[in-house]
Formats: C-alpha cells, structure tokens, sequence
C-alpha cells in the first residue's frame, strides 16, 4: 500500500512509518519543515530503511501533495499542545492548536476524501486522538478540546461515507499516555512571563507532572502493532486504543461521570 503519515518525524509516528516500511509498505513520512525532512533522511539512511519523508505543514494548507502519492492510507498523527489556563492562553497560542489540530487535520483529510470519490479509489483514514479527550485537564483544555473534536469527526465522517455509499473506513487511533516526551511538552509550554496566577499555574504543573509520570508507559510498541494491524486489514476497526489498562480505566470514568450526571 502506499501509505502517508503526518507527524513522523519520531516517537509513535515513526515507530509506524518504520514498521509499515519494514513490512513493504511504500510510506511517505510527512515532517513540518525542511529541516525535519533532512533529520529524518538521515536518520532513515543510517537505520538503511526505504521511507520517504515529505514536507507536509498543516499550517499552509498546501496539500496539492495528494493527488500526486496514489494514497491507499492516510494517516493524521500530526499534532501540537500549548498549555494554559482557559483565563490566561492568547489568541496566538489558541490558534496554533486550532489551527494544526482542527483546521489542518480537516483540510488535509477532506483532500484525501475528494482525491479518491474524483478517482473512484478505496481509501483507509487512520486519525489519531487521545484518551485524554475524555478528560478535564486543567490548563491543557485546548489540546484536549481539539482531540474530542477529532472523536467526534472520526464517527461523523464513518456515517457520512456509509450514507455516501463511498468505499473508504475510517479509524480512530486513541492513545493513552506514553513515555514519549510530547506529555512534558504540554505540560510545560505554557507562556511563564504572561501568568495572571503565576503560583497556581506552577502548581499545576508539578501535579501534572508527578500524575503523567505515574501514568506513561515507556514501551508504545503494542500501539504500534495494533495500528499496523488494522491498516493492513481489508476492513480495519473502528477503535484503536493502547495501553489497555488505560482504556478500561477510561472507560469507566466515563461510565461512572455519567451515572452521576
């Protein structure tokens, strides 16, 4: 299959590219910049792996891309986290997690969408969103926000095509927390100079840390190989979740949150 994936520079989404690549999958490694491109192509030839990356911003909405790789899968893994409380975050770092995760992310996927209905192609659409989503986070609600709302266009979209009549699945990718360094991330880039409750803000911060410490997982390779198992299927789940403790203990929070609303 050929098969393009956002956000596979490291971590998860190059663990997936690279195991794809290694099972003879022609994959196309989308990175943000020009320099992330020639990272990875480095770090692909030492490693002796057949990828290709790509450069592919969600920022610029320049997708033309597309309609030139023949697509049998796409897969949006790309994401970005600014922290901050709902009182405090600017319009600027607002709209950056907006725009990648949100507006990004949908553009690139209507693109894919269009490409195979003008092209009479079957199609597979991975998206990955979080089980985090689920959640009340404190001063991370706008990543948070932006991954609910990839759920609920992942199971829009499996209706839509349904009624469409159109022969593409689509799959959502939930992972928990894992050991990657994307959660420290989060939780520290928040905007320091610009706190309203500085000593709150701080505070927040150290609990978090200490709480997603307790909960990541150093090894995400049964993520992995979920994922590659389902693109590989004719027709993949709907539901891809790892590690499994943290689904059952998600899905419970949601039972319970709504026995008690």
């Amino acid at each position: 299959m050929n098969i393009l994936i956002t956000g596979a520079r490291s971590n998860i989404g190059y663990s997936l590219a690279k195991k794809l690549a290694l099972r003879g999958h022609i994959v196309y490694a989308g990175c943000r910049t020009v320099y992330e491109k020639e990272t990875l192509e480095e770090k692909i030839k030492q490693e002796k792996i057949i990828m290709f990356p790509v450069v592919l911003d969600l920022l610029n909405n320049n997708f033309n891309i597309i309609d030139d790789l023949d697509l049998d899968c796409l897969v949006l893994h790309a994401s970005i986290a600014n922290g901050g409380s709902i009182l405090e975050i600017s319009n600027e770092r607002f709209n950056e997690v907006i725009d990648v995760n949100i507006k990004g992310n949908f553009r690139l996927l209507q693109r894919y969408l269009r490409y195979c209905n003008n092209n009479k192609k079957k199609g597979k659409v991975f998206l990955t969103s979080s089980l985090a989503a689920f959640y009340p986070l404190p001063y991370l609600s706008t990543y948070t926000s932006s991954k609910l709302y990839l759920c609920n266009l992942a199971k829009t979209l499996r209706l839509e095509l349904l009624y469409q009549g159109l022969d593409i699945s689509v799959s959502l990718i939930l992972p928990g927390a894992y050991l990657t360094g994307f959660n420290d991330l989060m939780i520290e880039n928040k905007e320091k100079d610009k706190y309203i409750f500085r000593d709150k803000a701080l505070s927040m911060t150290k609990y978090q840390r200490i709480m997603f410490s307790l909960l990541e997982k150093c090894d995400y390779s049964d993520l992995v190989d979920s994922v590659v198992r389902e693109i590989e299927r004719v027709k993949p789940k709907f539901i891809i979740s790892k590690p499994t403790n943290q689904k059952i203990l998600t899905k419970l929070y949601i039972l319970i949150r709504t026995l008690i609303v």
